[in-house]
């Protein structure tokens, strides 16, 4: 059976300076990386009552930005910093522990147009 996302929000609020880190090396080719991610979260979890598709990310704000890379990306060559405000249409949610958050997706065939933009600006 599987459990629903909403269970692991935890309360936080976007805000028009958060940075999401997305973790490079994996997605680079294409998106299809980004939608084999996508397709993980929805055989483990639902939301509202349907499918859930959606990438992990990381978020930071200026002033933490550098203290969340060196403790959660670096291992991490490489990394994508995709700004808040860019895929603000989508739904970003806090979930498990700071900082990490996860990005939604429509559907199986994401990533949606915003996040594609914002992503294709930084390759």
């Amino acid at each position: 059976m599987k459990e629903r996302l909403e269970d692991a929000l935890r309360p936080d609020d976007g805000a028009d300076d958060l940075v999401l880190l997305l973790r490079g090396g994996v997605y680079d080719e294409d998106v299809s990386g980004l939608q084999y991610q996508a397709g993980q979260l929805d055989r483990r979890f639902t939301y509202q009552g349907g499918r859930c598709f959606g990438v992990s990310v990381f978020a930071a704000k200026p002033a933490t930005e550098p203290d969340v890379l060196a403790t959660h990306m670096d291992v991490r060559r490489r990394y994508y910093r995709i700004h808040y405000p860019d895929i603000s249409e989508l739904v970003v949610l806090p979930i498990f522990r700071a900082p990490h958050w996860t990005v939604m997706f429509s559907g199986p065939a994401g990533p949606d147009s915003y996040f594609v933009d914002a992503w294709g600006k930084l390759r």
